[in-house]
């Protein structure tokens, strides 16, 4: 076994590091949910089955209920939120599906909404169609979300 010494100023330093990572993630899950807040907010208002789901892929993706219960009462404007890595994307896409699908009755702020996530994850509007289709009858089983997800990137990849 090798043993490391850490003196004071590296504990420090990583200390430090840490912190600014935590915070980093923390600031991640955040703004994603935000993302999900403003959508389920897009027919001008925040239902019970809304809010029950948001706080449920809240606790899912790592925040602790008082930080979801702050952010719901939050009724500043932020901006959209666009994860960096395609897995987050398609995370983020899934949930803010499953939310439109949530009270059973999209309405067109909502598909505009998601349209506009599409254009912004530069995919094609096809795919709204596509996952309309996956979602109407419910939420589809991670097997079935995962073959969507190769198929969009796997076709999106063959258009450039």
């Amino acid at each position: 076994m090798i043993f490391h010494y850490m003196s004071g100023n590296n504990r420090k330093l990583t200390n430090t590091m840490t912190s600014f990572f935590e915070h980093q993630r923390s600031s991640f899950k955040r703004n994603y949910l935000r993302n999900l807040i403003v959508l389920a907010s897009a027919d001008g208002s925040l239902e019970a089955e809304e809010k029950a789901l948001i706080t449920r892929i809240g606790l899912r993706r790592g925040l602790k209920a008082w930080q979801i219960d702050e952010l719901l009462q939050d009724t500043t404007k932020h901006d959209v939120f666009l994860p960096e890595s395609v897995a987050n994307r398609m995370n983020m896409l899934f949930d803010l599906m499953e939310l439109v699908y949530a009270n059973r009755q999209v309405n067109e702020n909502e598909i505009t909404y998601i349209k506009g996530i599409l254009v912004a994850f530069q995919l094609p509007l096809t795919v709204m169609d596509e996952l309309t289709k996956l979602f109407e009858y419910g939420t589809p089983t991670s097997l079935q979300w995962r073959d969507f997800v190769d198929e969009i990137c796997t076709s999106t990849a063959q258009s450039k």
